[in-house]
Formats: C-alpha cells, sequence, structure tokens
C-alpha cells in the first residue's frame, strides 16, 4: 500500500501510456505468417537453430542482429508470431522508455510524457509498417540508449564509448542505424570547446563503434565467412541505391540538406552562446530521415527510424515560439526537405494511410466476434497464408515435417513453419537472381544434396531452366496446393 502512495501521478500517467501503446500493437500478436521479409528472416533463423551458419547456409541481404534475434525468440518460444510479435511489442516499450527518461532529462516530465505518446502512436501505425518485427523496430532501442547514456552523463568519455557500442549494434540491425552516431559526432563537434576535446571524445565514441565489429569479424573469420559477410550487409546494398526514382539528382540533394542546415544552425547558436541540447535532437532528426531515405526504395518501414527523433522535436516546440529571421530561414531549409521527400518517396502508404488503419482494426474487430473467417482474416494481409497453411498442413499429414525441401518462389515462412531444411542457402527466388552466380550455385547445390521435395509456387521471380532440367529428370509430381505443384524425388 505505501508503495502505490509513492507512485507519483506522472508514473501513473507514464504507466497509462505504456498500456495505451501496447493496446495498439495487440492485433499484431495475432498476425499470420504473411510479411515477405519476416518470413525470410524467421527462414534464415530457423536453418541457424537447425545447426546451420550465417551466411553459408542461410544467406539474406542483411547484417547478422536480426537474424540472430529471431533465432533466439524461436529457440526459446519456437516458430510463433505471436511470440514475435510480443518480443518486438517490448523493444517498442523499452524504447518508449529510453525516450521518456532522455525527454525528461532536457524537457521535463510534462514533455516527456509528450514525446512518449507520440512515439507510441507513430511507431504502432500501419503507415510506417510498425506492427512488424522488422530491423527497424528493433534498431532503434541500441540508438535511444545510446543517445539516452550519452544525455545522462553530459557526454564524458565513458558514456560516449557506451554509445558507440550501441550505435554499432543498431548498425548490425540495419546499416543505417550507424546515421546517428553521426549525429551524436557533430553535436560533439559544436558542443565543444576546444578542438582537441571533440578529438577525444570523438575518440572514445569511435572506440566504442569498432568492438561490435571487431567482434563480428573474429566471428566469422575463422569460417572464412568475412567476405560473405561483407557482400551480404553492405556490397549487395549498392542494388538498393540503384534503384532510386526519378528526381534523383534533386532527391539526393534534398537527403542531405536538413544535415546541412543543422550544422550551420548549430555554429550559429554556439556563437550566439545558445547551443543546448536540444540542438542534438534537430540532428538526430535530420540523419534518421537520411536513414529513412537513404535507399530510394519506398517501404513505409524505412520511416520507423525516424519516429524517436520526431517525437522528442515535437514535444520541445513551444505553442508560441520565440522566432527570429535565422530561425525561419532554419526552418524552411530543414523541414521543407523533409516534407518533400517523404511526400514523393512515401505517398501511397501516406494517402492510404487512414483508410489501411480501419480496415486493419475492422479485420481483427471482425476476427473476434467471429465476423470474419480465418481464411478472410488471413486473406487481409496475403493470398499466400493460407497457401503456407495449407502445405504446412500437407507435409504433417505425411509426417514429412522437418524434410529437406527446396522452394522457388516466394514462400519463405514456410521454412520455418514446416521446419525445412534448405540444400541452398538461398530462400526465395529473387535472391537467386540478385547475386552472381546464383542459379548456378543452387543447381550446384541441389545435386549434391538432393531435396526430398520441390516446390514451385506461383509467386516465382522468373525462369528458371536449369531447375526445370533437374525437376524433369529426377521428380515426379505429386499434389497441387494452393496453386504450388509439389515435386517429390523419384526414389
Amino acid at each position: 500500500m505505501n508503495l502505490i502512495r509513492k507512485i507519483t501521478k506522472v508514473q501513473w500517467i507514464f504507466a497509462v501510456i505504456l498500456f495505451v501503446i501496447f493496446l495498439f500493437r495487440f492485433p499484431s500478436l495475432y498476425e499470420p505468417f504473411w510479411y515477405g521479409d519476416e518470413g525470410i528472416f524467421a527462414a534464415v533463423a530457423r536453418n541457424l537453430n537447425l545447426g546451420g551458419v550465417l551466411y553459408e547456409t542461410a544467406w539474406d541481404n542483411k547484417p547478422p542482429m536480426i537474424y540472430l534475434t529471431y533465432q533466439a525468440i524461436f529457440n526459446v518460444f519456437g516458430v510463433s508470431m505471436f511470440w514475435l510479435r510480443l518480443v518486438a511489442a517490448i523493444f517498442v516499450l523499452t524504447t518508449a522508455a529510453a525516450i521518456y527518461e532522455i525527454a525528461h532529462a532536457v524537457l521535463g516530465e510534462k514533455r516527456a510524457l509528450v514525446a512518449v505518446l507520440l512515439f507510441g502512436f507513430l511507431s504502432s501505425l500501419r503507415i510506417v509498417e510498425g506492427n512488424l518485427a522488422l530491423t527497424e523496430i528493433f534498431m532503434i532501442l541500441p540508438i535511444s540508449l545510446a543517445m539516452l547514456v550519452a544525455v545522462k552523463r553530459n557526454f564524458d568519455y565513458v558514456s560516449l564509448f557506451a554509445a558507440g557500442v550501441l550505435f554499432a549494434i543498431a548498425s548490425l540491425y540495419k546499416q543505417v542505424g550507424a546515421l546517428e552516431a553521426a549525429a551524436l559526432g557533430i553535436f560533439l563537434f559544436l558542443n565543444e570547446k576546444s578542438f582537441w576535446d571533440f578529438v577525444k571524445k570523438g575518440l572514445a565514441l569511435a572506440a566504442g563503434f569498432v568492438v561490435p565489429y571487431a567482434l563480428t569479424f573474429l566471428y566469422f573469420a575463422p569460417k572464412h565467412l568475412v567476405g560473405d559477410w561483407i557482400f551480404a550487409a553492405y556490397t549487395y546494398y549498392r542494388i538498393y541505391l540503384g534503384e532510386s526514382p526519378k528526381y534523383a539528382l534533386g532527391m539526393n540533394i534534398a537527403k542531405f540538406m536538413p544535415i546541412v542546415a543543422a550544422f550551420v544552425y548549430g555554429l550559429w547558436k554556439k556563437k550566439e552562446g545558445r547551443l543546448d541540447v536540444f540542438h542534438l535532437f534537430l540532428l538526430w532528426c535530420a540523419f534518421s530521415f537520411l536513414g529513412s531515405y537513404f535507399s530510394g526504395r519506398t517501404y513505409g518501414h524505412y520511416l520507423v527510424q525516424a519516429t524517436v527523433a520526431v517525437a522528442l522535436l515535437a514535444a520541445s516546440v513551444s505553442f508560441i515560439p520565440k522566432i527570429k529571421r535565422a530561425g525561419i530561414i532554419f526552418g524552411i531549409a530543414f523541414f521543407v526537405p523533409l516534407i518533400f521527400l517523404t511526400k514523393i518517396l512515401f505517398t501511397d502508404f501516406l494517402t492510404d494511410a487512414p483508410l489501411s488503419q480501419i480496415k486493419y482494426w475492422r479485420n481483427f474487430t471482425g476476427l473476434v466476434v467471429g465476423a470474419v473467417s480465418v481464411e478472410a482474416y488471413n486473406d487481409f494481409f496475403d493470398s499466400n497464408v493460407n497457401s503456407v497453411n495449407a502445405l504446412s498442413d500437407y507435409f504433417a499429414s505425411r509426417n514429412a515435417r522437418g524434410a529437406k525441401v527446396y522452394i522457388w518462389g516466394d514462400l519463405p515462412w514456410l521454412y520455418a513453419v514446416g521446419d525445412f531444411w534448405n540444400p541452398s542457402r538461398y530462400v526465395t527466388s529473387f535472391h537467386v537472381f540478385g547475386v552472381p552466380n546464383g542459379r548456378e550455385e543452387v543447381i550446384g547445390d541441389i545435386l549434391d544434396d538432393m531435396p526430398t521435395y520441390i516446390l514451385k509456387p506461383p509467386s516465382s521471380i522468373g525462369y528458371f531452366p536449369e531447375l526445370e532440367k533437374v525437376i524433369t529428370n529426377f521428380y515426379t509430381l505429386t499434389s497441387e496446393i494452393e496453386g504450388t505443384s509439389v515435386y517429390k524425388k523419384i526414389r
């Protein structure tokens, strides 16, 4: 009873906000196995739990942390969407707590509550695909913790070293997680009284950043997989950069304009003697949006990276701001490019967002009250969901769970759900066409270790004549399940 009395009003409000954030994410716990990227992460993670080696027996074009996270979740709870999304929700709630502490230290407790509420709302929307357990939703926690420890300890050497470690972990989820480290580095340059002080603190930040990468290198080096890791996580990324939409030159300039504006404005504020930690929020926002725009692709979940900084920045704004001419010029140079790029790159998500959110909740409540069948509920997300379920049931009925299976198509969730062992390290057809000599490698793997089954769903990318030849010579068609052809090896 005494403990309850000691809890302040603000703490009660904070707890209620966290509960509201969880409620907002609650339907995501009951989504089916549907999203392609999650399926790829799941297929790779399940391979690792079956004794595979990352990038050697299971490959995808991301740094290692996302697969290790999925692997740990599946190792403890099994292949479960509920637990996967619950862990994602815990990451979001922990990030919210870190945001509260940052904002409380800089802005006060009331604005801290506003920041948490804004973050929880933005990061859980289908606009930014925040309901998914993707790299961005895991990445923003170490970024927020890095900023928290630096702010709380007033940017001392220990906190900067720790922040460097955390930024590196974030970038080992997704490459652009390193950009916020640059935001902190520029703030240190502006904030320190002497260049030598900046150099020493910058070295502390860099030293911390090196540690996780050194450990990653030491893990892959004895396995002779350093080249595979670098290609998958970094070199392959050039494909994304080459797919930028029209207006590429203007867009690339616009991507960096907010950073330049924040830096120049910071120099002016330093000269005026008015530089404070709020300016770190501006730099953080500029770099996080750069991460969202970096590849030029237009997936909504890229915007998750910016939700933390946006929430902190929005909570910082005064209702009656005192704006000088320099502030107006800065505001135009900072915010106009952000609005322009977000509108150009993410227009489909922004246009469809309100209706999409309503449909999402209507679909969930329909399932709960029995007005929507399970099949219709699944189809709302993706037509492949029922195919994965039907194929999983098909193999379970034949005691073939855990069989050696190769899927030429885009059903990566089936590898994890069916507990299948893939003789190739590629789990989707677009990977095979996306890497050099991918088709030759796959055929070699299949001929060396022939799977019991080969599946051909309708959702494959391109014609694979070498595979067709293998199927003709060594396999026979046994079933058609939800449009997927099931071929079994001839004994």
